[in-house]
């Protein structure tokens, strides 16, 4: 294997960048727009977490009974929406991007508030969807823009902290209106939040913005680009969400939709390369080996990161017979974990200027601690396993740094679009980390509770394909015997996954073999910063800041 520490000598800024940098500014109009890209944060924080505990009394009021769509709508839009975005704001300006995201997160709730069908609920969560990864991705490279690499990793901190504050809330918040009220304020409190978070960004966010009219600007996105990608995720993305529920995984319904997709990024980024005068995606982001690996280290992490949120509070139920309010308890050395950890490593990045160290040390913990937990007995104990915990909070907290891998080889003039490919590739993991760690935790499931008598007693579940979510209400009204033979069961299949986990963190620790160390720019580009001058142009035409990377 090769070595981990680099024996490459130091990379210095790109050429032509110094040319358009600004220095960092951090003015009362500065923290006014950091405060309104949290607000739009924890928008979509807070609605992310709690449609799930609603979810039970949606079902029942609307009599529906296909709820993975009101879910999977919301996750497919924001991911097919993310790259036009990031294509639109650079051609745009940011600021009318980010307002139109808000606006459409903020129909979305109108319309999921008023929805008296499940169809009207999904065709809600799909706009909400559209308007969230709009404002994720916005918010996102606005930070980019206001914040230079070398600081970046402190402010990238704060917002997944109030990413996880509104994640952790939402739960409790929805659980309340819906037992309390109705689901419905769920929605209709997005309106307030929506309202106040349009009117912030719309008086603070003044940032410089690309010379040209209406058509001019409309005729330069890259539509086609936009429809190959948006085609070829949604065909991958139908493929994951029915996988294993709807259709068996290894059937032409699954297949085919999965294998055109694949095909279609890849034609995408052939015609990416060639033609588009403004690409969705610039294959100058792709152009060398340590932003290629900083996106690969960012797939490992979204699929671990939404797997451990997704998976370990089910391992409580099942292997611990924990209630859903006890494991939400117990999870929560993870959750409250990983915000501290993120901003130490930004303030340690801001110091030392370098961030190959600190991705190491984040992915060497995610292996121990993934390890650790495949190691877990039915007998281990809470202390043990808040251990184990807290060693993953710590890794996960680190790999906020991928982010600079990215960015670190790449002229500042290409912030916009990479910061963009990022948000696309940690929402589209997601969906591959929950269908490949389900599938694995099904299968092996399957395989020991086959003969199982409870099996015998409930035929249907052995079919079902949610066969561990059907099993688990079950669990407590069990013998003695039978009980202790089913959580092993669980705890068996689990140490399957967490074993995949393992392995997973293993290959987002190998892309730190063939990363470079560059030096972290300290100046942010000063054609999107902040305008002082309220609608004076941009000091440089857009056709000025192509500069060529050093060393590539």
């Amino acid at each position: 294997m090769p070595s981990i520490v680099s024996t490459e000598p130091m990379d210095v800024a790109p050429k032509g960048d110094s040319e358009m940098q600004s220095d960092f500014e951090r003015g009362s109009r500065f923290w006014m727009i950091f405060v309104a890209l949290c607000c739009c944060t924890l928008l979509s924080a807070l609605d992310l977490g709690g449609i799930g505990t609603a979810g039970p009394t949606i079902v029942h009021e609307l009599n529906g009974s296909d709820f993975t769509w009101v879910a999977s709508a919301y996750a497919l839009a924001a991911s097919m929406f993310i790259p036009l975005s990031g294509n639109l704001s650079q051609i745009f300006g940011r600021r009318p991007i980010i307002l139109m995201g808000i606006t459409l997160f903020a129909v979305g709730s109108a319309v999921c508030g008023s929805a008296h069908s499940m169809t009207a609920l999904i065709i809600g969560r799909a706009i909400q969807g559209v308007g969230s990864g709009t404002t994720q991705a916005l918010a996102s490279i606005i930070v980019t823009d206001l914040v230079p690499l070398r600081q970046r990793g402190i402010y990238s901190g704060v917002t997944g902290m109030i990413w996880t504050v509104g994640s952790a809330a939402g739960p409790f918040l929805a659980g309340g209106l819906a037992e309390k009220a109705t689901w419905r304020w769920l929605f209709y409190l997005n309106l307030p939040l929506s309202g106040l978070a349009f009117i912030v960004v719309a008086i603070f966010l003044r940032l410089k913005k690309p010379d040209g009219n209406f058509y001019h600007k409309i005729s330069k996105v890259d539509w086609l680009g936009n429809i190959f990608l948006m085609a070829s995720t949604c065909a991958i993305m139908l493929a994951l969400t029915w996988g294993g529920i709807r259709f068996p995984w290894i059937s032409v319904n699954i297949l085919v939709p999965l294998a055109l997709g694949l095909l279609g990024i890849i034609a995408t980024l052939a015609y990416e390369s060639r033609w588009p005068t403004h690409p969705v995606i610039p294959l100058k982001v792709l152009s060398n080996r340590t932003s290629i690996a900083g996106y690969i280290a960012t797939f490992a992490q979204g699929m671990l990161t939404l797997g451990l949120a997704f998976y370990l509070p089910t391992w409580f139920q099942s292997v611990r017979v924990a209630s859903p309010l006890v494991s939400g308890a117990l999870f929560l050395p993870l959750t409250a974990t990983i915000c501290p950890w993120a901003i130490i490593q930004g303030v340690i990045i801001a110091k030392t200027g370098s961030f190959r160290p600190v991705n190491i040390i984040g992915w060497a913990m995610v292996v121990l601690g993934s390890g650790l937990l495949a190691s877990m007995t039915l007998g281990s104990s809470v202390g043990l396993v808040i251990l184990y915990q807290l060693i993953l909070g710590a890794g996960v907290g680190f790999l906020h740094s991928t982010t600079i891998t990215v960015l670190a080889p790449l002229p500042i003039s290409e912030n916009g679009p990479a910061v963009a490919f990022i948000v696309f590739l940690r929402q589209f993991s997601q969906a591959w980390g929950v269908a490949i760690w389900g599938t694995i935790l099904q299968n092996a499931l399957q395989n020991r509770v086959a003969d199982s008598p409870m099996i015998s007693q409930n035929t249907s579940l052995i079919n079902s394909r949610q066969l561990a979510y059907g099993i688990i209400p079950l669990i407590p009204t069990l013998e003695p015997a039978l009980q202790v033979q089913i959580r092993e069961a669980f705890l068996q299949s689990f140490k399957q996954v967490w074993i995949a986990f393992t392995v997973c963190a293993a290959v987002g620790l190998l892309t730190c073999a063939v990363t470079r160390e560059y030096s972290l720019k300290k100046s942010v580009d000063d054609d999107w910063g902040i305008d002082h001058s309220r609608g004076h142009p941009p000091s440089s035409s857009e056709s000025e800041k192509d500069p060529e990377k050093a060393g590539h």
